[in-house]
């Protein structure tokens, strides 16, 4: 018969009394559970006041006043109070008996006389089908009668006064609550978790900063204490610094590998840690996020260096070529060559250093070193390059061989010496064996000079030598070949004065060695007057040595003409710059100088009459060349004083038609733009702050102090064309000496008729902005000249400079030769030693002499010259002017950090 299905709230007829019976057994479920609920809340109602009022008093912040470990223990007192209680009581709980659930579901469902009796009833007597059949037809009229069936939500019974309390705590949290505001789940969180701050408190002040590591130096990066908008990019190993102010516990740095926690006072720490990946730091104190922070870190990769060609020796010559090349990201600290037998990983390695200019981050060059008194000298090796980034950083090159080059020696005895000395530094024969080998040696000599270094070599290779002793050998055997060999050359005169050459040179390198061992010990007076009395020696041992390559000369018929410097000996300002490198603690440049200067010894020693003939040539040129560079200094003097002159008159006139009250001449700095306030203080400042400006229109000028400069003014124009004259010969002469044409003079040539023509016309601001071009055509001039000069125009001869002495080749002090400034990396032009006008190069808003253009008056301001008080006063309102406009957060981004850079100078 149709039935509803029993349901929650309603029960349709049943199907079948199969399906009745299943949804009849979730509604007793059901009500078997609201019966326990109801009869829960006795057991529950002091466990939950508990933990309302503990709520409530979160609410209004008690617990979290506290200390934390105060805090900690009154909720486990209160919360585990209520927790014992509620567990107490809830097994006390009675479980409710299907009666009393059925009874429940006839009460929620206003049933009469308990038909679920009936489902559960069995008949009396059921011995046969057919009183089976008339009970199960008997259930389905009752099951049909009962309708609908629904249990209700549970009811507990309470009193009136727990009906009271409970609507008090209800109307006390909702109070709380909205007192509380946004802050209400923070204050929750807080009060039921010790140590955690809620949103009411002030955060924590923070001051945090990364410090670039010191391989890559450069300004410290702020952090803001909100999200950083954009990732900061920072160096691998960089330094995290936080100052926490007004924090009660503990701040918890994350994302980073921490390096110490110091705890500065009561409410104030300190953290430092290390960035070693990118990622996402954040730093929270007592729960709360006080700073988040992207952090991009750019690994420290090890240096790329690699060989830029195949080392080879020098044609000609005993050195050997190493062309290298090296970058890295933060720089390159050293780089060496490793030298080593091929085919032998554990055996002699010579170890080359590679000057570098600074720590490059991207170089190349070519290394010429000296490696023909090495073992290896003349054999097939295997070299690869070992690069250390600043860092610290090391990785090496690909392997490769090549030859390293030998010196020719045309003295037997001196052959069989060095092939000796290679295999005993080799290992290759025993100490005794090479002394036995060097009495043999000593009866093909009859040379006293020789006959006794031998003998004190054949005494220190014995079995009863002091200890340590052996290992000078090498080195007196290399000098008694070279002796050997100058001497069969040149004779006994020459080779003493070669040999003393060496000695010294010896002795200066051991004194820097020394001070460079010492540190800082190494600059004391004592140390210092050491190395002055030893450079002394080698510049005595030098000048006799020059003394006696121009007697040769002369023996050969070539005169040398004079040097042409201006100190007693070409030698004097190479030794001081080597002291002043080596008491500055610039150990490597003084020893870079003493090797140039071994160098150009080496060439004295093998000079040969060819060379004498392109040496004396050279020299004449470059007394020529000198004369022509002070020829245009003093051009250039001259016309810096016309300049002078024309901007004096220009001013004077200007300022005679101001008022009175306005004749300091003084601009109202104010106003003036930043790049100009600079140019007031003498600095170029960057280009991207120019800024183009309207073209003001000319002051006028006073045409009474105009015609009373009339007589300057001639004596002005006659010096013009008198310079005009110089110039047109001066430049025909550089054509003449380097063979090519400098065009710069031409170009000074016709602003010099422009300034000539508008000294007529008495138009002393176009005199001075033509005076201007020219001293900047003369610049140019100047530049032009040295490089055709360097280019071999100037008697050098094909292939660069022959100069053995300073100052005589372009190159300065031989650095050209075999040089050192192929050590440097790219190896750019240096200025010629002795040259008054080196440096002047790219010098912007200054004339060749090195001013301002336009300071002074009759060209007696210089860089040297101490500006009046006026100046001063003015220069220090500049400088409070930049620093009030670098305070101006509204300026452009580029211009304030440009600003406080240049401001940290002050």
């Amino acid at each position: 018969m149709p039935q509803k299905l029993f349901q929650t709230g309603s029960c349709p007829p049943m199907a079948d009394p199969i399906a009745a019976t299943a949804r009849l057994v979730s509604l007793r479920r059901r009500a078997r559970r609201v019966l326990w609920w109801e009869r829960a809340w006795p057991a529950l109602r002091w466990s939950l006041l508990l933990a309302a009022f503990y709520g409530l008093a979160s609410l209004a912040r008690i617990p979290q006043s506290l200390p934390d470990w105060l805090h900690a223990l009154f909720e486990i007192l209160v919360l585990g109070t209520a927790l014992w209680l509620g567990i107490k009581g809830l097994r006390s709980i009675p479980q409710p008996t299907e009666a009393q659930v059925d009874r429940r579901i006839e009460r929620d469902s206003h049933l009469a006389y308990q038909p679920l009796l009936t489902l559960a009833d069995r008949p009396a007597y059921a011995g046969n089908g057919e009183q089976a059949a008339i009970w199960a037809q008997h259930v389905h009229r009752v099951v049909a009668s009962l309708g609908p069936l629904k249990v209700g939500f549970p009811k507990p019974e309470t009193t009136t006064g727990e009906k009271l309390g409970l609507a008090s705590v209800t109307v006390a949290l909702a109070a709380a609550v909205a007192l509380s505001g946004p802050h209400a789940l923070s204050r929750l969180h807080s009060g039921f978790v010790p140590g955690v701050d809620d949103d009411s408190v002030p955060l924590p002040s923070v001051q945090a900063w990364i410090d670039r590591p010191s391989y890559a130096p450069g300004a410290p990066v702020f952090l803001s204490q909100t999200q950083q908008a954009k990732p900061v990019t920072v160096p691998q190993g960089a330094i995290l610094n936080a100052t926490i102010t007004g924090s009660n516990g503990r701040p918890v740095l994350r994302g980073a590998t921490s390096l110490s926690h110091d705890r500065l006072d009561e409410k104030s720490w300190s953290e430092k840690a290390t960035l070693q990946q990118t990622g996402t730091i954040t730093l929270s104190s007592r729960g709360r996020t006080l700073g988040s922070w992207r952090v991009t870190v750019e690994p420290d990769l090890p240096p790329v260096v690699s060989w830029d060609g195949k080392p080879a020796p020098q044609k000609d010559d005993w050195r050997t070529s190493l062309p290298w090349h090296v970058k890295q990201s933060y720089g390159v600290a050293s780089l060496d060559a490793e030298i080593r037998l091929p085919g032998i990983s554990k055996g002699r390695v010579l170890r080359v250093p590679i000057p570098l200019d600074g720590h490059p981050k991207d170089a190349k060059g070519e290394a010429r070193p000296d490696l023909s008194s090495d073992p290896f000298a003349g054999m097939e090796v295997e070299g690869r390059l070992h690069a250390t980034s600043v860092s610290g950083r090391e990785s090496l090159s690909d392997p490769i061989r090549f030859h390293l080059g030998a010196r020719k020696f045309t003295d037997p005895l001196a052959r069989a010496i060095v092939s000796l000395r290679r295999r005993l530094m080799l290992g290759q024969e025993r100490p005794q064996q090479a002394a036995d080998e060097l009495k043999l040696l000593t009866q093909t000599t009859t040379v006293h000079p020789v006959l006794a270094p031998l003998g004190l070599d054949i005494a220190s290779l014995q079995h009863d030598a002091p200890e340590g002793s052996a290992e000078q050998v090498p080195g007196q055997l290399w000098a008694l070949a070279l002796y050997l060999d100058d001497l069969r050359r040149d004779g006994p005169e020459i080779a003493d004065a070669a040999a003393a050459v060496r000695a010294a040179q010896q002795s200066v390198q051991q004194q820097l060695d020394h001070m460079r061992e010492l540190g800082e010990k190494g600059h004391s007076l004592a140390e210092q007057e050491e190395l002055q009395r030893r450079t002394k020696d080698l510049k005595d041992a030098l000048n006799r040595r020059m003394q006696l390559l121009f007697q040769k000369a002369a023996q050969s018929g070539i005169m040398m003409p004079q040097s042409g410097t201006s100190s007693a000996d070409p030698w004097s300002d190479q030794m001081q710059r080597l002291q002043n490198d080596a008491s500055q603690g610039h150990g490597d440049e003084a020893l870079r100088k003493l090797q140039q200067m071994e160098d150009m010894a080496e060439h004295m020693r093998q000079a040969t009459p060819e060379d004498l003939k392109a040496l004396a040539a050279q020299m004449k040129a470059q007394e020529e060349a000198r004369a022509q560079r002070a020829a245009l200094h003093d051009l250039v003097h001259r016309e810096t004083m016309l300049l002078d002159h024309a901007q004096a008159r220009l001013s004077a006139a200007r300022k005679a038609a101001l008022p009175p009250d306005q004749q300091d001449g003084h601009e109202d700095i104010s106003q003036m733009s930043t790049a100009d306030l600079m140019r007031q203080l003498g600095m170029q400042p960057p280009p991207d702050m120019e800024q183009a400006t309207p073209a003001k229109p000319a002051a006028p000028t006073d045409p009474n102090t105009v015609a009373s400069q009339s007589p300057e003014r001639r004596l002005d124009h006659a010096l013009q064309r008198a310079l005009s004259r110089v110039d047109d010969i001066l430049g025909r002469r550089v054509k003449d000496l380097t063979g090519k044409p400098a065009m710069a003079f031409e170009k000074a040539k016709a602003d010099m008729q422009d300034a000539r023509k508008a000294l007529a016309d008495r138009h002393d601001d176009e005199a001075a902005t033509a005076e201007q071009k020219v001293l900047a055509d003369l610049s140019e001039a100047g530049k032009q000249m040295r490089q055709n000069q360097k280019s071999g125009g100037s008697g050098q001869g094909k292939g660069g400079s022959l100069s053995f002495i300073p100052s005589m080749g372009s190159g300065g002090s031989g650095q050209q030769q075999h040089g050192a400034a192929g050590q440097q990396g790219d190896g750019g032009d240096q200025p010629d030693a002795g040259d008054d006008d080196d440096g002047d190069e790219d010098r912007k808003d200054q004339d060749p002499l090195g001013r301002k253009l336009g300071e002074g008056q009759n060209g007696k301001d210089s860089d040297a010259h101490i500006s009046d008080r006026n100046a001063r006063d003015r220069a220090r309102d500049i400088e409070r002017e930049l620093r009030r406009r670098a305070s101006d957060r509204t300026r452009p981004q580029s211009e304030l950090d440009y600003l406080e850079r240049l401001l940290k100078s002050f």
